[in-house]
């Protein structure tokens, strides 16, 4: 069964983006069912903390849609034996809930994230699957027509020299005031923050158009989020990602639990779905978001990350 209920906890800055759909239905076509011979109470209880960071899921007048609500939708549908409660939390608050639901020591009801990267300090606190969505990893975003002047700061493999960038002052780029990037990321912006060349807004939903007028140089975006962001505001920029040095080709990104009994039971569940779909169809949904160029780039680095993973590769 599935419910909805949201918070009035919502994410700032990204209204822009709200109105883009690419057609997909996802959770919030879903109807409400349950088994006549199945009653509430024996039933365990699922509640899916979810941000609603774009494109990932995108909310627009109380529905949940994108690609990480087509995955959470696909995991949902094989696991009937759960109650599943999706609840628009941003992230501090659902690792708050989290902890809480670990701590209190309740049976009946967990607190899941559908999408967090794996770190020792997460895997510490929370339970987690296996990787169930590995994802390209932050890039250097540039205009097609000046990617060979980019060439002084690329390493061998094509991947960018973020510290380098960052140290030609004639290069102009502009971060979003309040986004962490990942502590590797950060950790090196740190050290340019205050360069002036590094220009600092309030939010990033302008850096595509300030890089089309010239304004800047170049920008960090995740690809997925670059191309939605195109797509939204019906733009055809000629752009490019670039892979940062020292980033791993694809992210780690799997489904945190509370770390209590029926958190564990859950995370169990998902591995037990991942061991019969090692393919990870749900994938699909995620390559609908990325630019074609970027979708071969992911496809190429998935074949990877099976064969390193001893996993069947899928077509």
């Amino acid at each position: 069964m599935r419910k909805r209920r949201s918070s009035c906890l919502m994410i700032t800055g990204i209204s822009a983006f709200l109105a883009f759909d690419i057609g997909m239905s996802g959770i919030a076509g879903a109807q409400e069912q349950r088994p006549d011979n199945e009653g509430a109470d024996t039933r365990p209880k699922i509640v899916w903390a979810v941000d609603a960071i774009t494109p990932g899921f995108i909310k627009v007048e109380g529905r949940v849609n994108g690609y990480g609500a087509q995955m959470l939708d696909w995991f949902i549908a094989r696991m009937p034996g759960h109650d599943h409660l999706i609840e628009i939390l941003p992230r501090r608050s659902a690792f708050d809930a989290m902890r809480m639901a670990t701590e209190t020591g309740e049976t009946g009801e967990t607190v899941c994230i559908p999408g967090l990267l794996r770190s020792p300090e997460r895997e510490r606190d929370f339970a987690m699957s296996r990787t169930v969505a590995p994802l390209l990893p932050l890039s250097v975003v540039v205009s097609r027509s000046a990617r060979s002047s980019f060439r002084p700061y690329m390493a061998g493999d094509g991947t960018i020299d973020l510290e380098a960038l960052l140290g030609d002052t004639s290069r102009y780029t502009a971060l979003a005031k309040s986004r962490s990037y990942g502590p590797q990321i950060d950790s090196i912006l740190a050290r340019a923050i205050n360069a002036p060349n590094v220009l600092r807004t309030d939010n990033q939903s302008s850096f595509l158009s300030m890089l089309e007028m010239g304004r800047i140089d170049w920008m960090l975006a995740y690809p997925v989020e670059i191309e939605f962001r195109r797509r939204a505001t019906n733009s055809i920029p000629d752009i490019v990602s670039l892979p940062i040095s020292g980033m791993p080709e694809l992210l780690d990104i799997g489904i945190a639990c509370s770390r209590s009994q029926n958190g564990m039971v859950a995370v169990e569940k998902f591995d037990t779905i991942l061991a019969a779909h090692p393919d990870m169809p749900w994938l699909e949904y995620y390559v609908e978001y990325l630019a074609p160029q970027d979708r071969d780039r992911f496809r190429e680095a998935l074949e990877h990350f099976k064969k390193s993973q001893m996993l069947p590769v899928g077509q």
